[in-house]
């Protein structure tokens, strides 16, 4: 009996270690445009989440669009969350919020501001933690909290400066995002594998944190 809780605990502690993978293609129409990863690490009282994507356009010419993001929660609250956006390789917005014990300072394009709202729900957590209806995000991209509509059945809407976004989630996870922009319309689909996953729940959705 003891020794299989132990080689539990330690199967537990390893998976966490490791972390977890979500895996996406960036489809238009039946073209493929480029992938997005979501990694989350888990600890004791602490996630990490880490968001890479690659997405190259055509419209007239070739522009190819770079996203990274790096975020870190402890007890459910938001620590800090960086943020940076590359077209052609250059910069077109990098922001970082941080929390120093009583507020939050953002820093978005060289201009700071701050605030004392708790943040628990950021832009990072949205692929591994389903929303629910009228609940609000924050985006440190954006500097400001949107909020989620429900529209159907684990689907949700939203609304950000840039355009619309149609979020699908499967036993928690976030398995598809319709992008709705000017310039194009496209989805960020998640890959066989990484769905057969979700589907058998070898990977789960919601706070992870171990108290």
């Amino acid at each position: 009996m003891k020794r299989n809780l132990i080689i539990l605990i330690f199967t537990i502690v390893s998976q966490a270690a490791l972390g977890q993978t979500l895996n996406y293609e960036v489809i238009k129409g039946s073209k493929k445009l480029g992938d997005m990863t979501v990694k989350r690490k888990l600890s004791q009282n602490e996630v990490k989440y880490e968001i890479n994507s690659k997405v190259t356009f055509r419209i007239l010419f070739s522009f190819t669009v770079d996203y990274e993001s790096t975020s870190e929660y402890q007890y459910g609250k938001l620590i800090k969350e960086y943020t940076h956006n590359q077209l052609n390789g250059s910069t077109q917005k990098k922001s970082t919020i941080w929390f120093d014990g009583e507020k939050y300072t953002l820093d978005l394009d060289g201009i700071r501001t701050t605030m004392k709202d708790q943040i628990d729900y950021s832009v990072a957590t949205v692929y591994f933690e389903e929303p629910k209806d009228r609940q609000k995000v924050y985006s440190p991209q954006f500097g400001q909290y949107m909020t989620f509509n429900s529209i159907g059945e684990h689907v949700y809407e939203l609304e950000s400066p840039d355009g619309l976004n149609i979020y699908t989630y499967t036993n928690g996870i976030c398995t598809e995002v319709k992008v709705n922009r000017d310039f194009a319309k496209f989805a960020f689909v998640m890959t066989p594998e990484s769905l057969i996953a979700v589907k058998t729940k070898k990977i789960v959705g919601g706070s992870q944190v171990v108290d």
